[in-house]
């Protein structure tokens, strides 16, 4: 089994990666994103979520780490080698990734970005588009060439209804749920519906002009835990992979670990 980490802004994301190909999710688990924690904090914590689901740390093959918070890259994969006794790969740009990279400054792209893009050109039809419903949403095109053309970054459905609910005095904080009607008869389902369609009609809408651009058919390929919400409210056919980060993460793994 490999243990693979995806540092984001708000979580951190464990998954145990097994099986052929290390395809199959044996589980995850999921810990706060802590900027200022040391190595031995974060240790500590992984070593008791592990223990929790009966991981046998010694006994994994290794470990990968994706991170889009730098200052927090070194930490955990020196909490992973404490525990494994393994140096954990580390995902940038210039590992094979099945891709080639069409756009300004490669080293920049977020680490979950080149994941996600990976498996879409692995497991889906070209051309392709994914969308990460994170912190921010994240949205990747591949060519049917296996181009990584760059793509589209928008404040994440959370991190919108935050900031107008800190930056409005009347409109109240909610946790989005799935929309009942299409028109908000409150202000908590006009703040809801607002989100869940208008993030369905944006995706709808950038697709549509992805497809014209590329003149293609395109597959859209969705991620993130507000999805299952988000997809029904859409019009164009989404798939939703809830793994499709860490199956890019097993690519990843096998295209360029050497154990």
């Amino acid at each position: 089994m490999v243990l693979a980490v995806d540092i984001g802004n708000t979580n951190i994301c464990i998954g145990g990666l097994d099986g052929e190909g290390h395809r199959t999710v044996r589980f995850t688990a999921r810990m706060v994103t802590r900027p200022r924690c040391t190595a031995d904090e974060y240790a500590a914590e992984l070593k008791f979520l592990l223990d929790r689901l009966q991981v046998d740390c010694a006994a994994c093959e290794g470990v990968i780490v994706c991170s889009v918070v730098p200052g927090l890259t070194q930490p955990l994969a020196a909490a992973c080698r404490r525990l494994t006794g393994k140096t954990a790969l580390i995902v940038h740009y210039e590992l094979d990734t099945g891709l080639v990279f069409r756009v300004d400054a490669p080293e920049r792209v977020g680490r979950d970005r080149i994941a996600d893009a990976a498996a879409a050109a692995a497991l889906y039809p070209l051309p392709c588009m994914t969308v990460d419903l994170g912190t921010a949403t994240t949205y990747n095109v591949i060519s049917a060439g296996r181009e990584f053309l760059g793509g589209f970054i928008v404040p994440g459905v959370l991190t919108s209804l935050r900031a107008i609910s800190a930056g409005t005095a009347q409109l109240p904080p909610i946790a989005p749920e799935p929309p009942q009607d299409l028109i908000g008869r409150n202000t908590v389902e006009a703040l809801n519906n607002g989100a869940m369609f208008g993030t369905a009609a944006m995706l709808d809408g950038l697709a549509d002009r992805v497809e014209a651009r590329l003149g293609a058919p395109l597959t859209v390929v969705a991620t993130g835990g507000l999805a299952p919400h988000i997809l029904p409210c859409c019009r164009r056919p989404v798939r939703y992979d809830a793994d499709l980060l860490f199956k890019g993460l097993a690519l990843l793994w096998e295209r360029n670990a050497t154990v």
